[in-house]
């Protein structure tokens, strides 16, 4: 008899449903996500928020911006600031997708090697080598004194204070940012579709129109975005490396501060760059993801 009902009790329990005696879960508290963000956030208010809304203030002040928008030279450099910025940003990004292949195609202590040469503008400052690049192209420098000694030209070329000079060096110092997000696009691209597409009789120019370049456009669209955001915000290459004709809205926010004392025109400019960058990004990104949905289609 008490097997018996042992047998019963040990049959009941098999049969229990299996989390009839587990313990209820917890329900998380709703906000929890906000007291996990509450960091981040208080972090952005005092770095971000709380400077931009002094911006905002101080432009409200003097009619700063009917005043800005009615200065000339303020037109000219916010001109000059998007040419010069679409100029960089498109040699970076080829320049860089270039580097980039010719790293993913290389070993691993070669991959070293060339990733170091492609930080060297980061361990050194944007100053210096403003500097360098000032001492290079001068009349007199090496490269008008190697040309000229190589007999290719008969007289210095005007390579110094010019636009010329300055995309030269804001690509110099905007190379790194668009090599790393290319290259990690091309490293997540799979060998195998590479072969298959060989196996199958296709050449270097069909793998790389077919493949390789549709797989690293979100690479190749980051990396854009990116430098042209850095490169509206340049201020010292232009002064070093560019002539009167050259200047930046960043120049021009200084002028207004530094020399004007305008900190309302100034906090105007400054807002006025922000907003027209947000606009052309939030452009940018609108055409990509329509791009990218009609492929899907």
């Amino acid at each position: 008899m008490t097997s018996t009902v042992t047998r019963d009790a040990a049959s009941a329990t098999a049969t229990a449903p299996a989390g009839a005696d587990a313990p209820r879960r917890r329900r998380r508290p709703r906000g929890t996500w906000l007291l996990l963000l509450a960091p981040v956030l208080a972090f952005d208010a005092v770095l971000f928020l709380t400077p931009l809304g002094k911006l905002v203030a101080a432009s409200t002040h003097g009619h700063a911006y009917q005043r800005v928008l009615k200065d000339p030279l303020v037109s000219r450099s916010l001109l000059n600031t998007f040419e010069i910025s679409a100029l960089s940003t498109l040699a970076t990004v080829v320049l860089g997708y270039l580097l980039a292949v010719v790293i993913w195609r290389r070993g691993p202590l070669a991959r070293v090697v060339l990733f170091a040469l492609v930080l060297l503008p980061f361990w050194t400052g944007v100053l210096v080598k403003n500097f360098a690049w000032a001492v290079l192209l001068q009349d007199n420098g090496l490269v008008n004194t190697a040309l000229q000694g190589l007999g290719i030209t008969d007289a210095p070329l005007a390579l110094l204070h010019n636009r010329f000079a300055v995309v030269l060096g804001m690509v110099h110092y905007l190379l790194p940012y668009a090599v790393f997000p290319i290259f990690a696009a091309l490293a997540a691209i799979d060998d195998r579709l590479e072969l298959a597409a060989r196996s199958l009789g296709a050449g270097e120019a069909s793998v790389f129109r077919r493949i390789i370049l549709p797989l690293t456009v979100p690479g190749v669209s980051a990396a854009g975005l990116l430098v042209f955001i850095i490169s509206t915000g340049f201020f010292i290459t232009p002064v070093v490396l560019g002539g009167p004709g050259d200047m930046m809205i960043a120049n021009q926010i200084d002028f207004y501060a530094r020399q004007l004392t305008d900190f309302a025109g100034a906090s105007a400019l400054a807002l006025l760059l922000t907003v027209i960058v947000s606009v052309l990004v939030a452009v940018y990104q609108r055409i990509l993801r329509a791009g990218g949905e009609y492929e899907a289609h």
